[in-house]
């Protein structure tokens, strides 16, 4: 078992210090556990532009040495694996593969929350949009997702359908791409990440869709488990569910990452 998606209070809008999901894993018998906050908005000319968002630029070292020093003290009871989850902008893949070489980071998580660093915030209201503008933004979104599974510094795909928590049809929108994603993540040794957290949004399901978990397993995509926990409580949720299915459709392994490169723990 393993959570490679947490959360904590620096981003603003979730709950505990890193300890406390470092000490919740242990209690929970984890072997391993990645610690992934949000990454600042490193293009920006302020330090902490979206407060409830990301942590600031300058929060980041802080970040990273204090995951440096769990990983150290806790060494022996469980394996803290450092991570983060960015935001993907075409506009910046150069600038955030930078800042991410600088630091000792296992993985990357990459997720697409905005489709441009102008629109934060200001997302497009699938609900009231036009046909048009619906098919527009997702293929917006899946030019963005191909810069980041190219982009040699993302390690796992976040939430794929993720915009399907505020309008469940995002689903059938991604549908028509799905295929050239996964064999595109398969070709680069890019995870997919069953991500557990849709359960409570609107979607009410995992990201991603089980149709697409099978099309992965087709494709020999590797795949790995986060939670997207923004409560220590909320660790692991649906770990054995997703287990379940992950052997269903033919899945033995599940992929973490050491220092950017993969290992595999069996189901």
């Amino acid at each position: 078992m393993l959570d490679l998606h947490t959360h904590h209070k620096r981003c603003g809008h979730a709950y505990g210090d890193l300890e406390d999901y470092v000490q919740e894993a242990i209690l929970r018998g984890l072997p391993i556990l990645g610690v992934t906050d949000h990454s600042p908005y490193f293009y920006s000319h302020e330090n902490h532009p979206y407060k409830q968002l990301a942590m600031s630029i300058t929060e980041f070292d802080v970040y990273m040495e204090e995951a440096v020093r769990l990983k150290r003290t806790y060494q022996g009871q469980i394996e803290v694996l450092i991570g983060v989850e960015s935001d993907i902008f075409k506009e910046h893949i150069q600038l955030y593969g930078e800042m991410y070489a600088k630091y000792p980071i296992d993985y990357v998580i990459g997720s697409i929350h905005f489709v441009s660093p102008s629109g934060i915030m200001e997302s497009l209201d699938f609900n009231t949009a036009s046909e048009e503008q619906k098919q527009q933004e997702a293929l917006r979104y899946v030019e963005i997702m191909k810069a980041g599974i190219d982009s040699g510094w993302v390690q796992i795909i976040g939430h794929m359908d993720g915009f399907k928590r505020g309008y469940p049809a995002f689903t059938g929108l991604l549908a028509p791409y799905v295929d050239e994603l996964l064999k595109r993540m398969a070709a680069r040794g890019v995870a997919l990440e069953i991500n557990t957290s849709g359960i409570q949004h609107a979607c009410k399901e995992w990201y991603p869709s089980f149709d697409v978990i099978e099309r992965a397993r087709f494709h020999s995509v590797p795949v790995t488990f986060g939670s997207d926990a923004h409560h220590p409580d909320r660790l692991t949720t649906d770990w054995e569910k997703v287990r379940d299915t992950l052997m269903l459709v033919g899945y033995r392994q599940v992929v973490y990452f050491r220092q950017r490169k993969p290992f595999l723990m069996d189901l």
